[in-house]
Order: structure tokens, then C-alpha cells, then sequence
């Protein structure tokens, strides 16, 4: 009953952060703290009702460890505030599950399936968005032929076809970074190219700065949607401010976390 409560509370809420994140480009923060205080207050009452604290345990364990990742790659800009939030809620929840069979904890299986999901999640939408400017394509291809791109996807690429014929499973890991390496300069060509200046009247909430305002203490680094507040700041001093569209990540969670309830580890399945 617990494990069935806690499991619907993750899809249920995460799915519903990734699908707004999808619409405003920003995760609610009052839904993933009433995830993450759902999910301790379960595991506690579980404690009390079985004597077995173990579940608790693994659960702020595994929130710590999420969230020591979530806040290097905020303040390494690569996901927004949301996106580390929504992945502890998900690690404070579902620390362990018993009905589907994990080669590594439940937590971390899904944290690792998340990648792979994220990855495929990620280039259809940067393909999308490319799509609708075609200049996106054109300015990736040229990136490639610098010498500081081109030097490790050839090494990479070589070492994968090469330990392909000796270590199938090491090959596989190499073509993996390779991909990783290309889709990085991908999804960094997306970014430049979805940088636009409008008017500040055209604002609006949840809109997401690509510019520095030190004056207001607002910057761009910091991925997170503009508030009411905020605009109305902005409106008095600016006229005109560069916002910029990037890959709304949020739904991959939900994605990876079903995945692992049906389907376990990714890894060894590709395998």
C-alpha cells in the first residue's frame, strides 16, 4: 500500500511539473516540496508502522545525493532549479521499489535511465526546434570542423570501432561519450540560436532571461522563468531585454521513471 502510494504520488506529480514545464519553461517549486514532505512523511509513517526505518533511510540518502548532483549542474548552468527539485523529489519518493527488478537500487537505476531518455527526449526536441530554423544546422555543422570539437569525437569515435571487434560493452561507452560530446555541441548551438530581443512590454511570466541585469540582481545563469516582480523591475529600466527559448527538460523524469517501472535498467537492455 505505501509502495503503490508512492509510486502514484511520483507520477502523478511529476508528470504534471514536466507537462508544465513543457507549457512555461519552469517547474513549480510548491509541487516538487509537496512531493519531497509526502514522500518523508510515508516513509516515516511506514518506520512507525513496521519498525523498519531502512526505507527512510535510503530515501534522504538518495535525496541528498540527488541533490548534490541537481546544484552542480544548476550552478554549472546546464538545468534549472526545477529540474534538480523535480529529480530529489523523485529520489526521496522512490528510493526503493519492490515490484519491478533493478540490477542497482531503484533510485539510482532511474537516475541512470534518465540520461539515455534524456538523451533521446533531447534530440527530438532540439530537431524540432532546429527545424524551424534552419540556420541552427548550418551553424552546427561548421562548429564541427574546429580542431577543439574535432580532435576528441575523432579519438571517441575511433577507440569505439576499434574495441568494438575486442570489448563490446567498452565500445559501447566510448560511442556513448562520442554521442554525448556531438549532441552537447548540438543542444550549445540550439542555445545560441534561441536568443531573441523583444520589447519588455511582450513579457511575460515564466519568460526566460538571456541577458544579465546586475541593477536588479537578475541573471541569466540562474535557469529559472521571470516573475510578476521581476518583469515589473525590468519594465522600468529596460525597453527592450533578449530572452531565450531552451530545452524544456522537465518531462524526461516522469519519462525515465515510468520506464524503470516497467521496463528496469536501460542499460542492460540495450545491451
Amino acid at each position: 500500500m505505501f509502495e503503490l502510494l508512492l509510486i502514484a504520488i511520483g507520477l502523478i506529480g511529476s508528470f504534471a511539473a514536466g507537462f508544465y514545464d513543457l507549457k512555461t519553461s519552469n517547474i513549480p517549486d510548491k509541487l516538487c516540496i509537496l512531493m519531497i514532505i509526502s514522500g518523508l512523511m510515508i516513509h516515516l509513517l511506514y518506520g512507525f508502522s513496521t519498525g523498519d526505518f531502512n526505507t527512510l533511510t535510503n530515501s534522504l540518502i538518495f535525496g541528498g545525493i540527488f541533490l548534490a548532483f541537481g546544484l552542480l549542474m544548476y550552478f554549472t548552468g546546464q538545468w534549472g532549479g526545477g529540474d534538480g527539485e523535480l529529480l530529489v523529489a523523485i529520489g526521496i519518493l522512490l528510493p526503493q521499489v519492490s515490484i519491478i527488478k533493478t540490477y542497482f537500487p531503484f533510485a539510482l537505476s532511474f537516475f541512470i535511465n534518465s540520461f539515455f531518455i534524456g538523451a533521446a527526449y533531447s534530440i527530438l526536441y532540439s530537431l524540432i526546434l532546429s527545424y524551424r530554423s534552419p540556420k541552427i544546422s548550418e551553424n552546427f555543422f561548421k562548429s564541427l570542423k574546429q580542431p577543439l570539437l574535432l580532435i576528441p569525437l575523432s579519438i571517441f569515435l575511433m577507440l569505439s570501432i576499434v574495441s568494438f571487434f575486442y570489448f563490446k560493452y567498452i565500445s559501447f561507452i566510448f560511442f556513448l561519450v562520442f554521442i554525448m560530446i556531438l549532441f552537447w555541441k548540438f543542444a550549445k548551438t540550439i542555445e545560441q540560436g534561441f536568443y531573441k530581443k523583444i520589447p519588455v512590454s511582450k513579457l511575460k511570466v515564466d519568460d526566460m532571461l538571456g541577458e544579465d541585469i546586475p541593477r536588479l540582481k537578475i541573471y541569466k545563469r540562474l535557469i529559472k522563468g521571470l516573475t510578476k516582480d521581476e518583469i515589473k523591475k525590468i519594465k522600468k529600466i529596460k525597453k527592450y531585454v533578449i530572452v531565450r527559448e531552451g530545452i524544456r527538460y522537465g518531462l524526461v523524469f516522469p519519462l525515465a521513471l515510468i520506464f524503470t517501472l516497467l521496463f528496469g535498467d536501460i542499460f542492460f537492455l540495450l545491451l
